[in-house]
């Protein structure tokens, strides 16, 4: 049975490039954003292309949970968090947005092959189940586009 994991599954193309309840979805608002500003960063806070680039990572981490590919140990997920970009390189806009889709699609085949009895086993690594990494991953996406979008509108006021 896999009700429950397609329903996580939904949730997240939903928040990504659906229509959710709680306003637009991620590509949505990233297609608002000017190169210009997703580099800026407001008195020491992550610029938007830091925080593409957090999303990026731990859905990373969550693929190659699903996968059970534990090439990556978590250190390098952890490492690899909040990692110092270039904020000179420009390109790192445009990659992020292409990588952040092919995690997307990546994240969702590896949610779909998965049933109902993956959500109660504990995630390599951690100390919880993947029920909890799932639903975590869908907050995780809605708590940061919450802030890109202030950083969004807070930039473009200036």
């Amino acid at each position: 049975m896999n009700t429950e994991i397609l329903q996580i599954s939904e949730q997240l193309k939903d928040a990504y490039q659906g229509d959710p309840w709680f306003g637009r979805s991620i590509k949505a608002l990233l297609a608002e954003v000017n190169e210009d500003i997703a580099f800026e960063k407001l008195n020491g806070q992550h610029s938007i292309v830091e925080l593409l680039w957090h999303m990026i990572t731990w859905r990373e981490f969550t693929i190659s949970r699903l996968q059970r590919e534990e090439a990556e140990t978590l250190s390098y997920f952890e490492e690899s968090d909040w990692r110092e970009l270039d904020h000179s390189d420009n390109s790192l806009w445009k990659k992020g947005l292409t990588r952040l889709d092919e995690t997307q699609a990546e994240l969702i085949a590896a949610i779909q092959k998965q049933n109902d009895g993956l959500l109660e086993q504990t995630v390599a690594e951690r100390k919880y189940n993947f029920r909890k990494l799932l639903v975590g991953m869908v907050q995780h996406d809605i708590y940061h586009l919450g802030q890109i979008a202030y950083l969004v509108k807070l930039l473009r006021n200036r």
